[in-house]
């Protein structure tokens, strides 16, 4: 009996000694996986060991986590790894807390830490061809006579509608798409309806454009700013096969570190010369203003076939039904053509697009 004791103790010590550093070596082997071109190897939720999804890895390491409720963000402490720090510094779980642009990175798990599936698209040559310039901000149209209409943000609840009345005038327009903003999901989750729509769009001749991942401010960070480029390309691509050589920069803010990212990366930058402030009219009492805005440019006596390139937001009920059809109806009776952004600045379809040949 004495010696069966023994023996028992004697397992029990060897299985400590070994049995931990077996497992932490699993452990670093699982979060560091990677395929044989040395891509990470896709996930719903950013990888672990890519410390750039997290811009602030490391500060919080040896606090406990905050729990559901508790307080989070910068003097504060990360939530639990299943939390999101929402935009008033509070860890819960609701779209309310995890929704893009406001859900604090960094503090929690954000939708904005979502990676959309395949390979990513930093390794495709961006070469930079045709009369456009990149990594310069655009603001006005080339070709005399057309009216560029934009909208950012979407796609959304209203972009179906708004397809439908742009057929119904036989008008272009270009759409500076956003991945995950608002609570909507991923656009290229098609058990959602904005992978359809985003198809739909392309086939029926208008533009697609970035407008990023995630709406995140492009001038926070140079780690930031990639993230949000490369997961919107690799989400468009999933949807159509390629991504864009033109955006839109959240909050039309872009700094000089930014525009040369921008040009790195091959992107034309697109700004407006007509706001039509409909994000702030969003309302039968208040579109009117934004009717006005449009009516005085293109009734201008010195018109004279200036180019012009509007920007509205697809995301307001207002803008759909109201704005546009009046927009679309005042740019015929100038003699316009509404068209994409490619089109007035006279940049054939071919450039427009980045297309990915590889095997998933």
């Amino acid at each position: 009996m004495i010696f069966v004791g023994l023996l028992f103790l004697f397992y029990a010590s060897m299985s400590l000694q070994y049995h931990v550093p077996i497992a932490s070596q699993h452990r670093d082997s699982v979060l560091s996986v990677r395929d044989g071109d040395g891509e990470l190897h896709p996930n719903r939720i950013a990888t672990v060991d890519d410390q750039s999804t997290d811009i602030h890895l490391g500060q919080h390491d040896a606090v406990s986590k905050a729990r559901l409720g508790e307080r989070c963000g910068p003097g504060k402490r990360k939530c639990e790894s299943y939390l999101c720090c929402s935009p008033a510094g509070y860890c819960g779980m609701t779209a309310a807390h995890c929704m893009s642009p406001d859900c604090q990175l960094g503090y929690g798990t954000c939708d904005a830490d979502k990676v959309p599936e395949g390979k990513s698209t930093k390794r495709i040559q961006r070469p930079h061809i045709g009369g456009v310039p990149y990594g310069e901000v655009i603001v006005t149209c080339k070709a005399p006579y057309t009216f560029a209409m934009t909208y950012d943000d979407g796609p959304n609840e209203f972009t179906r509608d708004l397809l439908d009345i742009l057929d119904k005038y036989q008008a272009k327009a270009t759409f500076f798409i956003t991945g995950i903003n608002s609570g909507k999901g991923q656009i290229d989750d098609f058990t959602r309806p904005w992978g359809s729509l985003i198809q739909r769009m392309h086939y029926s001749g208008h533009q697609i454009a970035s407008h990023t991942w995630s709406h995140q401010d492009l001038t926070a960070s140079r780690k930031l700013r990639k993230q949000q480029i490369l997961k919107n390309e690799a989400a468009l691509r999933n949807i159509i096969g390629g991504f864009p050589t033109y955006i839109r920069p959240p909050y039309s803010k872009c700094d000089e570190d930014c525009l040369r990212d921008m040009d790195q990366l091959g992107y034309h930058v697109i700004s407006f010369n007509i706001d039509t402030a409909d994000y702030i009219n969003d309302d039968p009492d208040k579109i009117q203003l934004s009717k006005d805005i449009v009516d005085k440019a293109l009734t201008s006596p010195s018109l004279d076939g200036r180019p012009y390139l509007a920007i509205g937001h697809d995301i307001h009920a207002q803008t759909v039904y109201n704005l546009t059809e009046h927009i679309l109806q005042r740019v015929n009776d100038a003699g316009y053509r509404a068209v994409t952004v490619g089109e007035c600045l006279e940049d054939p379809r071919d450039n427009w697009y980045r297309w990915d040949y590889r095997s998933a």
